[in-house]
């Protein structure tokens, strides 16, 4: 399994509040159609140090080849695009390894 990691800073006009709903609202539900996702959790912080991203968000897929085209379909890249402008100033991609070391 692939992930990739977003770290998320808000919009500078935009309340805490205002860029979760943002974010849940119509970008969240245009998410949900990538095809191949099999995760997409979304971490507000809510305690951190200054200059710190404002959420992390991590999407899941079976392969690296899978999460690239699902972004790559035209029309869902473009919407989810705008829909991300809309809530944030800077995004940072990771790809990462999970390694897990506690399950209960």
């Amino acid at each position: 399994m692939v992930k990739r990691i977003s770290l998320v800073w808000k919009r500078h006009e935009l309340t805490r509040e205002s860029f979760r709903e943002i974010w849940l609202g119509e970008h969240a539900r245009l998410a949900r159609r990538l095809p191949g996702l099999r995760e997409y959790a979304i971490d507000f912080v809510h305690e951190a140090p200054e200059g710190a991203p404002d959420a992390v968000a991590t999407v899941c897929f079976d392969t690296r080849e899978a999460l690239e085209e699902a972004f790559s379909i035209p029309d869902l890249k473009v919407e989810l695009l705008r829909t991300r402008n809309q809530f944030a100033s800077t995004v940072q991609l990771l790809f990462v390894d999970e390694c897990m070391v506690v399950r209960k």
